[in-house]
């Protein structure tokens, strides 16, 4: 028998952050935890090991830890992961079936949920089948994936429930997205009508690029700062040192000029011929702030999208909404 589906689920599998928004029974909920899995061992602590516990997966027979708890327990300085063949990984299944388990944890089944998940542009076409059988494996929700910086553009065209929005328009406006993420930037653009632009879909570096740098910059200066640090830094431009916070504001300016100057450049490359005629260009994601004022400065029609943060999970989220009630009204017309 055909289990009813009832929730929605936008579940954003970033390098840096897991970023899951679900929406079940009429209710919206936010989760998020760092994207750091590793094998699990023994913890001596009673109380840390019953913490342990809840963020403890098995994958083909083996735990693994995820999260913060990860981060913690194995000194793992930040983000793991960084390949694009990331998804293939027990890593990646581990983050996936952790996520289930936080939003089993809120009393959703995501068995019985829409879950749209997403892929970074150059790479959706090649890796989408993979992840689908990957995700069959963790859940029997119906799983869809998207391009992940198709998920902004619904943020914006789609309500918080799903329906058009009263502000803009999928069928008159055109715009474009550049979603910064950890790994990489994923560059698209739509235009009126809801039609894909293919040649003005790519990638580009991400955040990772910023934070290599600015670890460079301070090693030079004989301060060794870890991965985990040097993300942080990024947005509160300062290190903790010998009980002090470090200014590091102009290590932070020059390091992520370089992440500016390759977003740019291939944004320049993919959306410049068609990007006077758009309605707006939606700056998404983690690294957004990092590169909107830039951005803006050349194309004054830039906005920052909506919890910038979560604005892959949220689009996905909105999506599967749809999803959810084409399949309603399918389902009523037979």
């Amino acid at each position: 028998m055909d289990i009813k589906l009832h929730g929605a689920i936008g579940f954003d599998i970033g390098h840096s952050t897991v970023k899951i928004s679900c929406f079940a029974d009429g209710v919206k909920h936010d989760i998020i935890f760092p994207s750091v899995a590793t094998p699990a061992f023994n913890i001596s602590d009673e109380n840390e090991q019953r913490r342990a516990i809840e963020e403890t997966v098995v994958i083909n027979g083996k735990p693994y830890f995820f999260g913060k708890t990860a981060l913690i327990q194995s000194g793992l300085s930040g983000s793991t992961g960084l390949s694009e063949s990331w998804i293939d990984t027990p890593e990646y299944e581990a983050l996936m079936r952790g996520g289930l388990k936080k939003i089993r944890a809120l009393d959703i089944n995501p068995d019985e949920c829409v879950i749209v998940m997403g892929l970074p542009t150059n790479l959706h076409s090649r890796q989408k089948a993979a992840l689908k059988h990957m995700a069959a494996e963790c859940t029997t929700g119906r799983v869809l994936v998207m391009p992940q910086s198709l998920a902004p553009y619904h943020g914006m065209m789609l309500d918080e429930v799903g329906n058009p929005s009263s502000r803009h328009s999928m069928e008159s406006e055109a715009w474009a997205v550049v979603e910064v993420g950890y790994f990489t930037t994923d560059i698209m653009l739509m235009q009126a009508g809801g039609t894909w632009v293919e040649k003005a879909a790519g990638s580009s570096r991400g955040v990772a690029l910023a934070a290599d740098a600015l670890m460079r910059s301070m090693s030079e200066k004989d301060v060794t700062v870890d991965l985990n640090e040097a993300e942080e830094a990024l947005q509160t431009k300062t290190i903790k040192y010998f009980g002090e916070n470090l200014d590091v504001s102009k290590e932070v300016e020059l390091a992520t000029s370089s992440i500016v100057a390759d977003v740019l450049d291939t944004s320049k490359k993919l959306i410049e011929p068609h990007v006077r005629k758009l309605d707006g260009v939606i700056i998404a994601g983690g690294g957004a702030p990092l590169v909107f004022d830039e951005i803006k400065a050349k194309w004054p029609h830039a906005v920052l999208a909506d919890n910038h943060r979560f604005s892959v999970s949220e689009g996905m989220r909105r999506y599967a909404l749809v999803t959810l009630r084409l399949d309603a009204m399918s389902s009523f017309s037979r």
